[in-house]
C-alpha cells in the first residue's frame, strides 16, 4: 500500500470515529423515565402546576379526552390547573412499558392511570384509563412531547 494511500485511510477512519456518537444504555435511559414520571406524580399530588409544566417541551402537546389540543408549556399549565381544581382530585399513573429510541432521543411509554375525584353531590368520581405519552430529548434533558390519555369508562349518555 502507498503512503499517501494509507495516510488516507488512516484520516478517514479518525474522521468516521470522531463523528460516531456515544452508546446510548437504553436500560439507563427508561430508569430516568420511569424516575420523572415518579416525580411527575408527585408534582401533580402537590398540584404544583409550574413543575408540572416544566416537564413538558416548550412545543409539547396535552391532549385530554373531551377537550380540544392544548400545545405549549403556558396552554399546558392551564389546562392541568383546571384539572386540579376538580373537588379533592387525585391522579395516579405509571408506565407499564416504556420504550427508547437506539439513538436515545426520543421514547414512548404506555401504562394505566386512576383519576379520582369529587362529582355531584359529594359522590367519589372513579375514572380508570390508560395513556401514551412521548418523550424527546431536548439540550439533554427528556421533554414530554405528547401527553395523550382517555377513560377506560364508556361515556355518558
Amino acid at each position: 500500500m502507498r503512503p499517501t494511500t494509507l495516510s488516507s485511510l488512516v484520516v478517514a477512519l479518525l474522521v468516521a470515529l470522531s463523528c460516531a456518537q456515544p452508546a446510548v444504555d437504553p436500560a439507563a435511559e427508561e430508569r430516568t423515565i420511569r424516575e420523572l414520571d415518579r416525580r411527575w406524580v408527585h408534582t401533580a399530588i402537590d398540584r404544583d402546576t409550574v413543575k408540572i409544566a416544566a416537564f413538558y417541551a416548550e412545543d409539547g402537546e396535552f391532549l385530554a379526552p373531551n377537550a380540544p389540543r392544548v400545545r405549549g408549556r403556558a396552554a399546558i399549565r392551564a389546562a392541568w390547573a383546571q384539572l386540579l381544581r376538580l373537588p379533592n382530585v387525585a391522579i395516579i399513573f405509571a408506565p407499564a412499558k416504556v420504550w427508547v429510541s437506539s439513538a436515545g432521543d426520543l421514547a414512548y411509554e404506555t401504562g394505566p392511570y386512576r383519576l379520582t375525584y369529587d362529582g355531584p353531590k359529594g359522590k367519589r368520581v372513579e375514572q380508570p384509563g390508560k395513556f401514551v405519552v412521548t418523550w424527546r430529548k431536548v439540550g439533554g434533558n427528556w421533554k414530554v412531547q405528547y401527553d395523550i390519555f382517555n377513560s377506560d369508562k364508556p361515556p355518558a349518555m
